[in-house]
């Protein structure tokens, strides 16, 4: 087991109702495995996931220590 940090972003964490949770997750799993574990699809809105403040893909696997944060499209004027 490996322990994270999950950060939840802009619309998101408000659906959530949380900014942010500690977890022990299994070692060996993408940040898409933990997509699925958070039951993240069952939002309308596209997710987006960043490993340790960069963007990364979903097949990125998680390691012990890491940070990641989950947001949906952010758009700016």
């Amino acid at each position: 087991m490996i322990k994270i940090k999950i950060i939840y972003l802009a619309r998101l964490s408000e659906d959530l109702q949380k900014t942010e949770e500690l977890l022990d997750f299994e070692s060996g799993k993408s940040i898409r495995d933990l997509y699925d574990y958070l039951d993240l699809g069952k939002f309308s809105y596209p997710i987006y996931a960043a490993k340790n403040f960069t963007h990364h893909k979903m097949e990125m696997l998680v390691e012990d220590g890491d940070e990641i944060a989950f947001f949906p499209t952010i758009t700016g004027g």
